[in-house]
């Protein structure tokens, strides 16, 4: 069991050292009118769409599900160049409940709770929530790829931890995530199975608490089910100011808990959520630290090795990338991060006296990420070595030879040594 388990966490190391690929961007978008997204990402993850369970079929009579919303923002996906699709499950509907008007905080009464016909212990028929997979599964399955984007990821349950979201046990969610595994394969061997999503977030000191949910999961047999170890992380403000590098932290006791667990050795990490949480709640003195925020965040969930990232939001209503059709300067930042990380390798992050440095690597390429943490403040870099520099939304700027050092803020700078040309 040791030798797997060790298996296991280098399997994550050398995940951390792979490439970036197009794929490591995501997205979330509230409104429709929203779309297009100008910014590049690869998949849409649908959450806060109107395309819950309750929404399209909020009885069992499956034959008469709405699709017309899921269709909507399908349709709208594809015009917009995206063709591969994460479907997040959640929200009971009243009529199929345990409890119908059950308390789920701020949520709609009854939404939070399991099935009727499934027990505490996983036990039972399951099969209104077979009923609901089948019926969105075989949907999605049918319609025209000209047209349509393909729901390819299934997510099994949204923020399982959050009791505005499950009042349910952890062994419901395992049988749940069996019997839609089987389904969901069955109509397409190709699709990823994802596990419930749990948050962990940096407000209020909750840095573990979507890890150890995952360990309770997987502990209780989940990870025989899943593809991919799916989870949310919100680096939001703790007493101060959002802090980017929390990443760091809350990622590494996810690494620690799923260490334990050999059956999910090699399985990718997605984040599936995540941001700096609510603008009005982040006391930034001036738009440029959402700017700085949003670089470091990316860059240090690419260190950690994680494969896919889904930026919360495009459209959120209290602004993070656009507000009322207009890009936000965060968007530009969103912009330098892809552009930077895709196809180069994030390697060796570490922070001394507030300075961060993190190695960049690619085909004839090789720079450094460097930035420091103080708020407002600047401090000098040890530039020996590379020959150019990026400030974040900036052309290349030769460095001085004979300067040595460079001064650093909150904005990430991109140092660079480049070899055969390559810009």
């Amino acid at each position: 069991m040791k030798v797997m388990v060790l298996l296991g966490i280098l399997a994550m190391s050398a995940a951390s050292v792979a490439q970036v690929q197009p794929t490591f961007f995501g997205m979330h978008v509230n409104k429709l009118v929203s779309m297009p997204v100008t910014v590049p990402i690869a998949s849409l993850r649908l959450w806060d769409t109107s395309t819950n369970w309750f929404q399209l079929c909020p009885t069992r009579n499956y034959a008469q599900c709405d699709w017309r919303r899921l269709d909507q923002w399908l349709a709208a996906a594809k015009h917009n160049g995206i063709s591969e699709v994460l479907y997040t499950f959640g929200k009971t509907p009243e009529s199929i409940s345990a409890q119908p008007h059950g308390d789920c905080g701020n949520a709609k009464e009854g939404m939070c709770y399991a099935p009727q016909d499934l027990s505490p212990d996983g036990g039972g028929s399951d099969a209104a929530f077979q009923g609901f997979v089948r019926a969105i599964v075989e949907h999605n399955r049918h319609l025209h790829p000209d047209t349509y984007a393909h729901i390819k990821f299934w997510g099994i349950w949204n923020e399982p931890h959050a009791r505005q979201f499950w009042r349910g046990t952890i062994p419901q969610l395992v049988r749940m995530t069996k019997d839609a595994r089987e389904i969901i394969k069955n109509a397409d061997p190709s699709a990823l199975v994802l596990t419930p999503e749990p948050a962990s977030n940096s407000k209020r000191g909750n840095f573990n608490v979507g890890a150890d949910w995952l360990d309770e999961y997987l502990s209780a047999g989940g990870g025989a089910y899943v593809d991919v170890i799916a989870f949310h992380i919100y680096a939001n403000n703790n007493q101060g100011h959002p802090v980017p590098e929390d990443v760091v932290k809350i990622t590494e006791h996810i690494k620690s808990r799923l260490a334990r667990h050999s059956e999910i050795a090699g399985k990718p990490l997605w984040m599936t959520e995540g941001s700096y949480g609510r603008s009005d709640d982040t006391n930034w003195e001036n738009p440029g630290q959402a700017f700085a925020f949003l670089i470091r965040y990316e860059v240090l969930l690419a260190s950690e090795g994680i494969e896919r990232s889904y930026w919360y939001s495009w459209d959120a209503p209290w602004g993070t990338l656009s507000s009322n059709g207009s890009e936000l300067p965060q968007a530009g930042a969103y912009r330098t991060a892809h552009d930077w990380l895709l196809g180069r390798r994030v390697t060796n992050c570490s922070s001394k006296s507030h300075l961060w440095s993190c190695g960049l690597e690619g085909p004839n390429f090789k720079g450094r990420i460097v930035w420091s943490d103080d708020y407002e403040k600047t401090a000098g870099f040890d530039a020996t070595g590379f020959s150019a520099f990026r400030e974040a939304g900036r052309e290349r700027a030769l460095l001085d030879p004979k300067a040595g050092r460079l001064l650093i803020g909150n904005k990430p700078v991109l140092l660079e040594t480049v070899t055969g040309g390559a810009d």
